[in-house]
């Protein structure tokens, strides 16, 4: 029986929702790739900015015309994306360092306070939360009706979005500040105690796990059998599903903190040695770097012809994906530490000078 239950999950997961309501999680989708079908190649101009009155250091999710976002003060706030008028917004105890995953008229989202919430989209009002015995400072991943999050205690929590109860919990063992991907039945994600587990999505039963030398708190990315994930070791990593085996590994100058987006044979992630890195896949070199001058944090999205990433240099930056060379970039007076996100020709970010943008 727990055998079919992963396969049904696994064939969710790789082949879509089928006939399950479209969810909208962070980085786009389970697998946390960070390509869009949106482009903004031509900055035009600030479309509007939303004062949240403190830092944004989380991703945001758009569904049906509305932004989802928390920020330090703990805040999680629905705006409207043409208008950039608020919603509404639900206060929690602690900052909010995650994107929410929305699914079915409820926007899911942890706390610094240490619980998961259920937030019902079209009020604002709590359906739900969950206790979950340590800071929540990762973004939610979801098939079917279980929604799988990390803490800071160590542990990756399986959850029935229904109730919000408790399915399973597994003990990393060290602070997971790394946020979950989804795929071919397993959940990816790394610790401090610098690991990349593969966890049974079903049971909770570790499949593998991958050592680098250092913590990681970047977010995997899966394509093609492979998952990607930065470490603070300086290294990028490609490491395969099935097997728990290293395919290749690329040296950067610093820490990768980055989520990885893949594109045309070409991966894209930034390091905080101040470079965003385009990796040729097939042969492990460098095909171009763009020097951003800081730290890069943020998560690397792609989105048409171009590559957007923000920098500690309080910059978001548009680079073409084929030569590296800088388009556009706007600047904020903070640094943008969370993945931007593609919306049709706009685009959408927060920086920690507290502020949300729309910008085309």
């Amino acid at each position: 029986m727990q055998r079919r239950a992963l396969v049904l999950l696994s064939a969710l997961v790789l082949g879509g929702c089928g006939g399950s309501a479209k969810m909208e999680m962070y980085r786009s989708n389970p697998g946390h790739t960070g390509i869009y079908s949106g482009s903004v190649s031509n900055f035009n101009q600030l479309v509007w900015k939303f004062n949240s009155q403190a830092p944004i250091k989380t991703s945001s999710v758009i569904s049906s015309g509305i932004a989802y976002f928390g920020n330090n003060a703990g805040f999680l706030f629905a705006v409207d994306l043409k208008s950039g008028a608020e919603k509404w917004r639900y206060k929690t105890d602690g900052p909010i360092g995650g994107a929410p995953l929305i699914a079915n008229g409820i926007a899911y989202v942890g706390s610094h306070d240490g619980n998961l919430y259920a937030i019902d989209i079209a009020t604002g009002q709590m359906k739900w939360k969950l206790p979950t015995g340590g800071s929540v400072t990762t973004s939610p991943v979801m098939a079917e009706t279980t929604l799988y999050v990390g803490n800071v205690a160590g542990k990756l929590l399986a959850v029935d979005t229904v109730n919000g109860n408790e399915r399973w919990s597994f003990d990393a063992g060290s602070p997971i500040y790394s946020s979950p991907a989804l795929g071919s039945g397993l959940v990816f994600f790394g610790s401090d105690n610098m690991h990349l587990f593969a966890v049974e999505a079903g049971s909770g039963n570790e499949r593998w796990r991958f050592t680098t030398e250092g913590k990681i708190h970047a977010s995997p990315t899966l394509n093609d059998g492979t998952v990607y994930v930065g470490s603070q070791d300086d290294a990028l990593y490609a490491i395969e599903i099935k097997t728990g085996q290293q395919q290749w590994r690329y040296r950067t100058a610093a820490a990768i903190n980055s989520e990885a987006a893949i594109s045309g044979g070409t991966i894209y992630v930034g390091s905080q040695d101040g470079y965003l890195y385009a990796i040729n896949m097939s042969n492990q070199r460098p095909k171009w770097k763009y020097r951003i001058g800081d730290w890069v944090n943020s998560g690397v999205v792609v989105g048409g012809d171009l590559v957007y990433v923000g920098g500690f240099d309080k910059n978001l930056h548009a680079v073409n994906s084929s030569s590296g060379k800088l388009m556009w970039k706007i600047n904020t007076q903070g640094s943008i530490t969370a993945s931007a996100i593609l919306d049709g020709n706009h685009l959408y970010f927060g920086s920690e000078d507290g502020f949300y943008y729309s910008v085309r």
